[in-house]
């Protein structure tokens, strides 16, 4: 399997250090708005605290929701319903695909021996795990919640073992 506990538990360690840090860079501001507020100085005040919330909402955006959005799609995939699919890795998509908040690959696989085209099913998997190159051409179970690759096994791990060997 592509993912495991470690795998939420940095995720979360990750996204309590991109809050910390959001809140850090935004304190100065706030403190100004308080300084300001004591001091009776109303336009300092003012552009004090639009200042702090768009430092906020900035590093917000870039930093923590991002990790959030992968914490969920984790707990989804980790927690979901699990299929498994025998076929051919048959190529490997070459654009990015940003989807609930996640960015993936494409991963073309088909299930009919014959290999016609009607027999693709289209998979994505994460970009931030290891490339499934290696498994181009080659007879696969994958393992998938909806079309999120969870997990790549040779088929007839057996007969390739052999192989090697010879």
């Amino acid at each position: 399997m592509m993912y495991s506990q470690t795998d939420i538990g940095l995720n979360k360690k990750r996204t309590g250090r991109e809050l910390r840090f959001t809140l850090l860079a935004a304190l100065p501001f706030a403190a100004l708005a308080v300084a300001a507020f004591w001091m009776r100085r109303e336009v300092l005040c003012m552009a004090a605290v639009v200042l702090c919330g768009a430092v906020v909402i900035l590093l917000w955006d870039l930093f923590v929701s991002p990790c959030r959005r992968y914490g969920r799609y984790l707990s989804e995939v980790t927690s979901g319903l699990t299929r498994r699919t025998a076929g051919t890795v048959v190529r490997l998509g070459e654009d990015r695909v940003f989807r609930d908040g996640v960015w993936f690959n494409e991963l073309i696989l088909n299930i009919y021996e014959d290999l016609s085209e009607e027999g693709e099913r289209r998979f994505l998997y994460d970009c931030a795990k290891e490339s499934p190159a290696a498994f181009v051409g080659r007879d696969v179970a994958l393992t998938s919640h909806g079309n999120y690759v969870l997990g790549l096994e040779p088929l007839h791990a057996q007969e390739a073992e052999e192989e090697s060997r010879a």
